[in-house]
């Protein structure tokens, strides 16, 4: 089984294996852990984590689970799938946009500090005798543009951040 769930802004993804009765394996990131639980109430669980005892008892409403741990306190928040959408629409994350191959650019179109959108060029780099705008990937704010014209570039390079 897997599961989504938020932590303010960050979101955490989980992998949840039955190995046995009352034994599960979970998963977060390349992080691995194996799990006793012992199932006290309709709300209280108590966890086996590597030796250590975690009391867990949660409650849920339509917008969020509050959930304790050893008496501390989270707010996992609820979120639908139109919500999600939301959020990944209305905020923009910074991109640092790279070459792929060596080159020179040959001309820049816009400052730090500019807004731009999606599709906008935003300089000219020639690779392999060929001129090709690089554009922004999203409408924002450039925060960083490291190549000046004239410069060289090499591969991997950070053309410019956009945020």
């Amino acid at each position: 089984m897997n599961i989504s769930f938020w932590l303010g802004d960050k979101e955490f993804r989980l992998s949840v294996e039955e190995r046995t009765e009352n034994v599960i394996l979970v998963s977060l990131g390349k992080r691995k852990y194996l799990a006793s639980i012992e199932v006290l109430s309709s709300d209280e669980i108590l966890l086996k984590i590597d030796g250590k005892v975690y009391d867990v008892i949660i409650n849920s409403n339509s917008l969020y689970y509050s959930v304790y741990v050893n008496g501390k306190f989270f707010k996992i928040e609820r979120k639908s799938a139109l919500r999600i959408l939301e959020g990944k629409v209305e905020k923009p994350r910074k991109q640092d946009i790279k070459t792929s191959m060596p080159g020179r650019v040959v001309k820049v179109f816009v400052q730090e500090g500019s807004k731009v959108k999606t599709g906008q060029p935003i300089l000219v780099l020639e690779a392999m005798k060929m001129q090709n705008d690089i554009k922004s990937p999203q409408t924002g704010i450039i925060t960083k543009i490291n190549p000046k014209a004239g410069d060289s570039v090499e591969t991997g390079s950070v053309l410019f951040s956009v945020e």
